[in-house]
């Protein structure tokens, strides 16, 4: 079995789509990307806490607790909340999920604002006026903007997490 990506690599044919079309098609495929890395992101984020939470409550329950095999156990939970912790200082899911779903709220909204500023008999496949292909023009330079925030702002608050363990400045 391949494996095949959720999203096409390759953008949409305008040969095939026209202008209009492949705008179209990126734009929604572009949003549904960012959604499904915001959903994944929640999840990580929750499941991790939770996992935390739990195993840090409970060390200390299996820690005065009477039975074989007690400082594995506890040795396991202790290393579970300390790789958990360290993920989630390493991938910040909190902080991608917040990211994502803000960037994919402005794709949205740009998505929306450019469909309703085209004229109403335009069709995706049609050939386009010139006043439409400036607002599909513009469109799709204000998603690459807005995909570029999205970038700069991720990676101007990346920190190697040994750094910020250790309380060290490394710039």
């Amino acid at each position: 079995m391949k494996f095949e990506p959720p999203f096409p690599d390759s953008l949409p044919d305008t040969g095939t789509l026209g202008i209009i079309g492949a705008a179209n098609t990126y734009a929604i495929r572009l949003r549904a990307f960012y959604n499904s890395r915001a959903v994944w992101h929640r999840r990580f984020y929750r499941f991790s806490g939770i996992l935390v939470i739990a195993a840090g409550a409970g060390l200390p329950v299996v820690a005065n607790l009477d039975y074989g095999g007690k400082e594995l156990v506890v040795s396991l939970m202790g290393t579970l909340v300390a790789l958990l912790t360290a993920l989630h200082a390493f991938y910040r899911w909190d902080q991608s999920w917040m990211l994502l779903r803000h960037t994919e709220m402005r794709l949205t909204s740009a998505y929306w604002a450019w469909r309703a500023a085209l004229p109403a008999t335009v069709s995706d496949s049609g050939a386009p006026d010139p006043t439409t292909v400036t607002l599909t023009r513009d469109f799709l330079l204000a998603l690459s903007q807005i995909r570029d925030q999205e970038a700069v702002s991720f990676f101007e608050k990346l920190s190697f997490p040994t750094a910020t363990a250790n309380h060290v400045d490394v710039r």
